[in-house]
């Protein structure tokens, strides 16, 4: 597990140093997918620093009850204030999304522009830890900096490293390349059933959700056949054939009356 970064330093300002590098393309990317994600009841965020999603997504879901996880306190007082109207449906954890130990079931996880900040065993491990607290059918919805193809690759290629590089001066986060999410959220049982992608293929949302593997009821094991410790009795003494009812047989004729004697 990677050491957490200290996100305390950027909290206050965070919200204006993201308009200044990308304007309002990362909060419509996490708000892309809003209306879909309305019939969910048990919400776990992780990382959504000072909770424009979370309170968001309280106010268009009146019925969503959500645990918000993050290892910057000054965060999540951001997000509590900014979530205040709904404190009765939020419960706020200062602890790694890593070491978070859930209490109860969900049927959505929101990951905005937060896994980026993981190396790949540490989103196999999230993973792991997760999936005991899902339902079948949960949500994960995934906000995040991709590499696109073609001639956008290399400028992309090069504001990321920029990215990390400012966060690594700012935080100390020692993350320093982008983790394949999909690989591990396909191993774990996901599939992605929406996409976005953004500012020329820069950013992407998607939207995955849970479909564990159908559990096989237990086979009752076959008895082993047992041989039979008394032998068979000496077989019998084998008969004349029946005759084949199925072939016709011609009854031989009555034998001739023999006269009486003395008649001519």
């Amino acid at each position: 597990m990677t050491q957490p970064a200290n996100f305390d330093p950027i909290a206050r300002p965070y919200r204006w140093l993201e308009y200044l590098t990308f304007g309002p393309a990362l909060q419509r990317c996490r708000t892309h997918f809003l209306l879909q994600l309305t019939p969910c009841r048990s919400a776990l965020v992780l990382g959504d620093g000072d909770g424009r999603f979370l309170a968001t997504l309280l106010a268009a879901n009146p019925a969503l009850q959500a645990d918000a996880v993050d290892t910057s306190r000054s965060m999540l007082h951001l997000l509590t204030q900014r979530a205040a109207n709904f404190a009765p449906r939020l419960t706020t954890h200062h602890t790694s999304a890593l070491a978070f130990a859930p209490t109860r079931t969900y049927d959505l996880v929101a990951t905005h522009f937060f896994l980026d900040c993981l190396t790949q065993p540490d989103i196999e491990t999230l993973c792991a830890r997760i999936l005991p607290h899902l339902q079948p059918g949960a949500r994960w919805v995934v906000s995040d900096f991709r590499i696109p193809t073609g001639p956008m690759r290399r400028p992309a290629s090069v504001l990321v490293r920029a990215l990390y590089l400012a966060f690594r001066v700012l935080t100390g986060l020692r993350t320093t390349r982008l983790p394949d999410h999909a690989a591990a959220l396909t191993a774990a049982g996901f599939t992605r059933t929406a996409q976005q992608l953004s500012l020329a293929g820069l950013l992407i949302t998607e939207i995955w959700e849970y479909t564990p593997a159908m559990q096989l009821p237990p086979q009752r094991p076959k008895t082993p056949t047992v041989p039979d410790p008394v032998p068979d009795p000496e077989p019998a003494s084998p008969s004349l054939p029946e005759p084949d009812p199925g072939v016709f047989h011609r009854e031989p004729p009555p034998p001739a009356p023999t006269p009486p004697a003395g008649s001519k």
